[in-house]
């Protein structure tokens, strides 16, 4: 497993919290069993522990990609800054589109994928919409390749046209992680970690095999206790937060 230094485990949860980070491949399938419980410590001993009843209680757990740079492995554990992603939003400058192959033009295709997520943006051209996600759907050549409005779908039919429109990289949007295995009177749950639902794949520069910065997500899993009357008195509603932080490398055999 993986050790990663105090320097990034604070970026994600400060200098107190809890955190739970681990290093994945590509596909890897995992998954971490919890016990709510309250403990009585005695000169720094845990003397005693009692599972916490979770009846009520609303478990959620998300992580979201993340831009990581200064990748180091040092003598203290994985180093790295953590960004949001995509940190450089611009791939390509599109230059022309044709309506006779359904070809965008740009300098360099190098950066592409199948079924990448794009969007476009600045004076658009060929047909396309501004702010709206399609996929590179071929990449025939080293300045040329065309795109579909879903992924693996159909190639999206253009106009011919030329000018200057940018084509960048999708904002991510949050992903839940599924709770199973509850036993609310126990304080026992089941998380599962699955990275076929993350949204990295196939193609993803970050998964080269040799590539120099994995791809990340960061997130937490919070436990949302309600709002109980005690005697004369309520006890307000709080959460509880545990910290998610995951590094998904090559599997040694997908990979850009």
């Amino acid at each position: 497993m993986a050790k990663f230094s105090q320097n990034t485990l604070n970026q994600v949860a400060g200098f107190d919290g809890q955190i739970l980070a681990e290093n994945l491949v590509y596909n890897q399938k995992d998954f971490w069993n919890f016990a709510w419980a309250d403990t009585t410590t005695t000169s720094g001993w845990t003397t005693s522990s009692g599972p916490i009843d979770l009846a009520g209680v609303t478990i959620d757990a998300q992580i979201v990609r993340r831009a990581i740079s200064n990748f180091n492995d040092s003598r203290t554990g994985l180093d790295f800054k953590i960004q949001d992603y995509p940190a450089i939003p611009l791939i390509q400058t599109i230059t022309a589109t044709s309506a006779v192959d359904n070809m965008m033009t740009c300098t360099s295709t190098a950066e592409l994928y199948l079924n990448q997520p794009v969007q476009f943006a600045g004076t658009v051209i060929g047909g396309v919409a501004i702010n709206t996600t399609y996929y590179v759907k071929e990449i025939p050549t080293a300045t040329t390749f065309s795109i579909s409005a879903t992924s693996s779908g159909a190639t999206l039919v253009l106009t011919t046209a030329t000018g200057s429109m940018s084509m960048n990289k999708i904002d991510p949007t949050p992903v839940s992680l599924p709770i199973t295995n509850r036993v609310d009177a126990s304080g026992q749950f089941t998380m599962t970690i699955d990275d076929a639902t993350w949204g990295v794949i196939t193609g993803d520069p970050d998964l080269d095999i040799n590539a120099t910065e994995p791809a990340c997500f960061s997130g937490r899993l919070k436990l949302s206790f309600p709002a109980v009357v005690i005697g004369a008195t309520t006890q307000p509603a709080y959460d509880q937060v545990v910290f998610l932080l995951f590094l998904i490398n090559s599997d040694g055999v997908v990979n850009y």
